[in-house]
């Protein structure tokens, strides 16, 4: 066997050498090496209308055996999760993706999760910055009052609390806020590689629930419109949480009108409601009002028809039209507010739930809130079923409220009537309930409701 000299020992080792070189080029380049960006192009799509086609020219090396290459557009400057998100594959070195006309990162990868932009300061190694997670909450906006409490619910475990100014709301490390002076602040929440703000806002136009509680009454343009605008957005934060088009969701309104403002809708007679069936979508008068929000910034009474007297809003003095007994004078002064079915219907339609302009009657000629649901007479027996929940109606020929809630000791009814001059939380001693002059029966809505939404039937 021949022996191996000095020279034979060069030659191997320079081809084991160049072999290695080889495969590690070739290695490197396959998995190491991203795809190229060469052009992108805009035109117009002929078959989508105010669209455009992206055009996007990649290429990558040629010692590559997998040359499969995917696009992205993204809206620039916006925050993305590359490893979770739609891409295109491109077909013979080009992408061509339809989207709208603005203006976009573009982002390609190959098979190896190798990247490529046109993204300024965009670098294929920055890995943290290329699976950046954006820190999704529950809400964006917090409402409360003093001593009042809400926690951030966060999709993600790995996350720090802090706030801005910790003497108008505090944070504890769970996310759980807590108000603690009139004002706004901002809390921040971190994780490794971003950071989300929950604007935070304390209030005395809210308060803690309770149906013991005197409140004074809104008066005419009492509130500045940037706290008129502010109670809807707390009422819209309370629907939506408890679940718009739901039977939380009026519920929540109903709660939020007669247990959670500080200040107290008027009573003020329905005028007659002289023309409210089909075919006419109004009354003649106000008592009700047909929009979401509350009535209180002058804005809206440009959205209210009244022919007779009106259109005025929550508080502010507006001519009764309609004798009553002598408790409501024609041609006087009142402050405006709702009646009781104008109540009911405001409840419902805030809830996600338009029933139209609609009365509290027994009336087989026309629709009233009676027929939204199931008409069932007040017993020990159906009170006792399960069958009634928080969210249905209750009422007599002629007046209608909405059953919020219910303890140990009493049932809880939200109404307006001109006995207590406002919209107010009712306490009914459940002993008393089927037994009285005002609630005869109850109308089961779970047809219109459907959905229960995150329903309580209390609000503790």
């Amino acid at each position: 066997m021949k022996t191996l000299n000095k020279r034979d020992w060069i030659i191997i080792t320079f081809i084991f050498v160049f072999l290695v070189a080889i495969i590690s080029l070739f290695a490197y380049y396959n998995f190491f090496v991203g795809p190229s960006i060469i052009n992108v192009q805009k035109t117009d799509s002929v078959r989508f209308a105010n669209k455009k086609i992206f055009n996007i020219e990649v290429s990558n090396s040629p010692l590559k055996l997998d040359k499969s290459t995917w696009c992205l557009l993204v809206e620039k400057d916006s925050a993305i999760d590359l490893k979770n998100s739609e891409w295109e594959k491109a077909s013979n070195g080009y992408c061509s993706i339809i989207a709208d006309d603005k203006d976009y990162d573009v982002y390609i990868r190959d098979s190896y999760d190798n990247y490529d932009s046109t993204k300024e300061g965009f670098k294929k190694d920055e890995k943290n910055v290329i699976h950046k997670k954006t820190i999704k909450t529950d809400v964006d906006n917090i409402y409360l009052y003093i001593g009042q409490t809400q926690r951030i619910v966060v999709e993600d475990t790995n996350i720090t609390y802090s706030s801005i100014n910790p003497e108008i709301a505090d944070v504890d490390d769970t996310g759980l806020v807590t108000g603690k002076s009139y004002g706004k602040t901002t809390i921040v929440i971190k994780n490794r590689s971003e950071e989300k703000d929950i604007n935070v806002i304390v209030t005395r136009l809210i308060k803690e629930m309770d149906a013991t509680a005197k409140r004074e009454y809104f008066t005419c343009n009492m509130l500045s419109e940037e706290e008129n605008e502010l109670l809807d957005k707390i009422l819209f934060d309370r629907v939506n949480r408890a679940g718009y088009k739901t039977r939380a969701g009026v519920i929540a309104a109903a709660r939020f009108l007669t247990l959670e403002s500080t200040y107290e809708v008027p009573y003020f007679y329905e005028n007659g409601r002289l023309e409210n069936y089909e075919p006419y979508k109004y009354v003649d008068g106000e008592g009700r009002y047909y929009h979401r929000g509350l009535y209180l910034s002058p804005k809206k009474k440009n959205d209210i028809v009244a022919r007779f007297v009106g259109p005025q809003m929550w508080g502010c003095y507006l001519q009764n039209y309609t004798d009553w007994g002598g408790v409501y004078v024609t041609g006087r002064l009142y402050p405006n507010g709702l009646d009781c079915s104008g109540f009911v219907t405001w409840a419902l339609l805030n809830g996600g739930f338009d029933v139209g302009d609609i009365g509290a009657g027994i009336e087989p000629d026309h629709k009233d809130v009676t027929d939204l649901g199931e008409l069932v007479y007040l017993s020990d027996e159906l009170m006792a079923s399960g069958r009634v929940k928080a969210g249905d109606l209750i009422g007599l020929d002629g007046h209608a409220a909405i059953l919020i809630g219910w303890d140990e000791n009493n049932y809880y009814i939200a109404e307006s009537l001109n006995t207590t001059k406002g919209v107010v939380a009712t306490t009914v001693r459940r002993s008393d309930l089927v037994h009285n002059s005002i609630y005869k029966y109850v109308v089961l809505m779970d047809k219109i409701y459907g959905e229960q939404g995150n329903y309580t039937s209390y609000w503790k």
